[in-house]
């Protein structure tokens, strides 16, 4: 059960604050997941809110690999959310399912190739590991060129940063919701 009740509405914030309300709705087509209980703290929604947009929508990364990056930081930090929402976003930017089952199992990188194996590989060293190997640094370097490595890990600790909001907060799929990720 939700910690504490979700925004719904423009109509629960200040005036002042209904701004950042129509801000997230503009860039995401409502409210859902984190932002009900981040706007809570309104301008803090809005920085969240820009960052992802920034990191999801305008990063010149193709949508399956974002969403692949999305779904393996989702699947280290067992945020079934954020795992659940993607897992549907993954499979509309043509991500197979065998990439996204293997994901949620734990079992990839094993059996992936090309860039999904070296992006779940980089994640997957980040959150375990709090660091990132020379090979495994160099291999997404050498193929994304710095901005992109930049803008990947950006997608990463976004999500961290979702995923920990969900999580602390207990936000919970909406009702009649199939769970993706074996917890």
């Amino acid at each position: 059960m939700a910690r504490i009740p979700q925004v719904t509405s423009k109509e629960q914030l200040k005036a002042e604050d209904r701004k950042y309300f129509d801000e997230i709705v503009g860039s995401r087509g409502g409210i859902r997941g984190p932002f009900g209980v981040l706007l809570h703290s309104p301008k803090l929604a809005a920085c969240v809110a820009a960052t992802g947009a920034y990191a999801r929508f305008e990063a010149d990364v193709p949508n399956s690999l974002k969403e692949v990056v999305i779904l393996a930081t989702a699947r280290e930090i067992k945020a079934q959310y954020e795992f659940t929402a993607h897992a549907r976003l993954a499979r509309e930017a043509k991500v197979s399912e065998n990439t996204i089952q293997a994901i949620a199992r734990g079992t990839a990188p094993r059996g992936l190739s090309g860039d999904e194996e070296i992006e779940v590989r980089y994640v997957q060293e980040l959150l375990r590991n709090h660091k990132i190997g020379d090979a495994t640094f160099n291999a997404v370097k050498n193929r994304f060129g710095i901005q992109k490595t930049v803008d990947l890990t950006a997608l990463i600790g976004h999500y961290l940063l979702v995923g920990q909001i969900l999580a602390a907060f207990d936000v919970e799929l909406a009702p009649g919701t199939k769970p993706e990720l074996p917890l």
